[in-house]
């Protein structure tokens, strides 16, 4: 894929057209008074190339110039075509005829520079041109990984365009998406069931907890079928309780009884305290105190004293014959009363009432529905421990696949490109690919590393990624891509000397390739390059400029006017 131009239907955009072949420089210049290379639009013009080829829509572009028509006009494989796209994404049209967002991104897929085959394994047009143009912040911080990009996916993507056998990348993804989704699926079967989870509550295991299950099961089942039911249980249950309370009044009655005649004979065998000898006595030795006719007799005394106990004996006697009648009768009524409670209580017994019965029942359909929900827990557990027995092995046969692979050194080349790279701008710091096998439990099949000693430092790790970029580029796999772009945000960080050595590789590089390196500078990064370069690096540098903005005025800038975001 060659760029050709990029346009707009307004006049005031400052129209891109690309060098054929060799290097594009895209100069944002601040060579005038009180002006600033930034927000002249060096990185809205890739902004722009990947709004026309297919990304998704930009805040920016569609609040700033809404009904803007960019149009990015490009060979691939040796025809001419044109994508044409509002700033608000609205429309798009292919070769001028409209169509959709995703039929461009089907085309691109199809017909575009990548070998893709309806995007599997998440390699598509839009995942690999980001590798060849970085757009974000996010995507110049590490060679392999991009921005919102899964560390699986990057490398991936990476290894695919290195030229590697991706399968075994793809089927680690696979078997570990399958561990995932066996764990969460572990996860629901607990979760979706409130009642299960009661059950599975206490730490014993469901295969326990179903075993007692299974004997109160029986047990209620043969309490249901044994069970005999009288169906009036209840009145009769209610009659023998009448019953029982009568029968503890009458008994309260009779002990009452009992008390009051118990009473009665007690006093019936009382004795007088003094006896006849003793007061006959007491009325002689008075007799000498006083006169003798102030003393009755002591007969008259004895005969009164016998009248009153006399009187009194009867008295009682009667008084308990009476309570002895009252007795016996209420003895006959107790009987009576417990004679027919007890001839309830035999009815009933072994009996159950219409309502314990169905008691017994809830309680059985209650078992056997928590039976059937441990007994389906258990069933799946165990369907899923299998799976994951099996996925686990497969995993360990991948391990081993991918260690027999790693002995075929299939990144031998691209660890020597890019050493040899990395040398012509640090000889004295090591470099190198790497990649190893990756055999834990997650979503990488290797652990691919591109490093650069001392690649903290902001310009080493710039020049790191536009190393790994080039080789990509110029050696890499399943693609014919016909340019990369490197914006400004990585030449920042790079000192003149590594730019301009990096200028002077790629220039001879690209010498009858027929590729394109597209490349934006400001105004310093630029000249402090271009001291640094022979004469004829230099007039060719110079020659390479394909438009130059400036800050000092909007109309001076890519789009000719001051929208929010135009670096």
């Amino acid at each position: 894929m060659i760029l050709v131009s990029l346009t707009c239907d307004r006049s005031s955009f400052k129209p891109l057209y690309f060098n054929r072949e060799g290097i594009s420089l895209i100069v944002g210049d601040a060579s005038k008074d009180d002006a600033s290379s930034n927000g002249v639009g060096k990185t809205l013009t890739l902004k722009l190339v990947h709004h026309c080829l297919g990304a998704n829509k930009d805040r920016v572009l569609e609040k700033s110039v809404p009904d803007w028509v960019f149009s990015l006009e490009f060979e691939l494989h040796g025809k001419v075509h044109t994508i044409s796209r509002q700033g608000d994404g609205s429309e798009i049209k292919l070769n001028g005829s409209k169509t959709s967002l995703a039929k461009v991104r089907r085309w691109l897929n199809e017909i575009g520079p990548f070998d893709v085959e309806d995007g599997s394994d998440g390699i598509s047009f839009r995942s690999l041109y980001g590798r060849f143009a970085r757009l974000n912040r996010a995507d110049r911080v590490d060679p392999v990984v991009l921005a919102r990009e899964q560390d699986y996916q990057a490398l991936t993507r990476t290894l695919y365009l290195l030229g590697t056998d991706v399968s075994l990348s793809a089927k680690k993804v696979e078997l570990r998406s399958r561990q995932l989704e066996i764990q969460e699926v572990k996860k629901l079967l607990k979760s979706r069931d409130e009642r299960l989870q009661q059950l599975l509550l206490g730490g014993v295991r469901p295969e326990t907890h179903l075993k007692r299950l299974e004997n109160e099961i029986n047990g209620l089942r043969t309490s249901v079928e044994t069970m005999n039911l009288a169906d009036d249980y209840e009145k009769i249950k209610e009659e023998a309780d009448r019953l029982t309370l009568e029968l503890r009044q009458k008994e309260s009655e009779i002990a009452v009884l009992e008390y009051q005649i118990r009473g009665i004979e007690a006093s019936l065998q009382q004795r007088p305290d003094i006896s006849s000898a003793a007061l006959s006595s007491f009325y002689e030795g008075m007799s000498d105190v006083f006169k003798p006719e102030a003393l009755k007799h002591f007969e008259d005394v004895e005969a009164f004293h016998h009248s009153l106990a006399k009187k009194r004996q009867e008295r009682l006697t009667r008084d308990r014959e009476a309570l002895v009648s009252k007795k016996n009768v209420s003895d006959i009524q107790r009987s009576k009363l417990a004679s027919q409670r007890d001839e309830n209580l035999r009815y009933l017994s072994g009996k159950k009432a219409l309502g314990d019965y169905e008691v017994v029942v809830r309680q059985l359909a209650s078992k056997e529905q928590d039976s059937k929900r441990l007994s389906a827990f258990i069933q799946g557990e165990s369907e899923l421990q299998h799976e994951t027995i099996e996925v686990r092995k497969e995993m360990a046969e991948q391990d081993a696949r991918a260690e027999e692979y790693l002995k075929t050194r299939p990144i031998e080349w691209a660890d020597e490109e890019f050493r040899s790279l990395v040398g012509e701008l640090y000889p004295q710091e090591a470099a190198g690919i790497v990649l190893l096998n990756n055999t834990k439990e997650n979503k990488l099949r290797y652990d691919l590393s591109v490093d650069v000693q001392g690649k903290d430092s902001d310009g080493i790790n710039a020049a790191r990624i536009m190393c790994f970029d080039w080789l990509v580029f110029m050696y890499g796999s399943h693609h014919t891509m016909g340019h990369v772009w490197h914006d400004n945000g990585l030449f920042d960080h790079i000192d003149p000397r590594q730019r301009a050595k990096w200028l002077s590789l790629t220039m001879d590089a690209l010498l009858g390739t027929g590729k394109q390196y597209i490349v934006s500078l400001n105004t310093e990064n630029y000249t402090s390059t271009l001291k640094l370069l022979g004469d004829s690096e230099k007039e060719t540098a110079e020659q390479s400029v394909i438009v130059r903005l400036f800050g000092d005025a909007p109309e001076h800038k890519l789009l000719g006017i001051q929208i929010g975001d135009a670096r």
